[in-house]
């Protein structure tokens, strides 16, 4: 949990319904058990609801896993209202400016869905502390 906790980088293993992997990495707050990230409504969104089983390893900022790497499981749900503000106030504290900006700007080897914003969007964005149009907060609580 440790090395997790000092990572700026996770990688998510959701699953598909036919139980195949998709790895995901991602920023993320950490306080005791419980993660939290951001991430689009989509594909991700819909299999953390069809299956909340997730697993996370520590990785770089393109999902390369060291090979010492430990895994650890956990049960994620899609947050909401309050919740979901708080856990993105976590974020902002953690990651601060590049929080808001980096998810807009294309970068090579990261998909970041946000990239091909007009500029007008992306600056009301960057100046928007709040949970982003699009955009869901997913909380894990992670096994023991």
């Amino acid at each position: 949990m440790n090395t997790l906790r000092a990572s700026r980088y996770a990688l998510l293993r959701t699953y598909r319904r036919d139980g195949r992997p998709v790895d995901t990495p991602i920023w993320f707050h950490l306080d005791g058990h419980t993660l939290v990230f951001r991430t689009r409504v989509g594909p991700k969104t819909k299999r953390i609801v069809n299956n909340p089983r997730v697993e996370l390893r520590v990785c770089d900022h393109q999902g390369r896993v060291p090979d010492n790497a430990h895994t650890v499981t956990g049960q994620a749900t899609l947050l909401s209202d309050a919740a979901a503000e708080a856990a993105n106030r976590q974020l902002h504290q953690r990651y601060g400016w590049q929080y808001n900006l980096v998810p807009l700007l294309p970068l090579p080897g990261v998909n970041n869905v946000d990239a091909a914003l007009p500029w007008r969007e992306k600056w009301a964005r960057l100046r928007n502390p709040n949970v982003w149009p699009g955009s869901a907060i997913v909380q894990v609580q992670l096994a023991a």
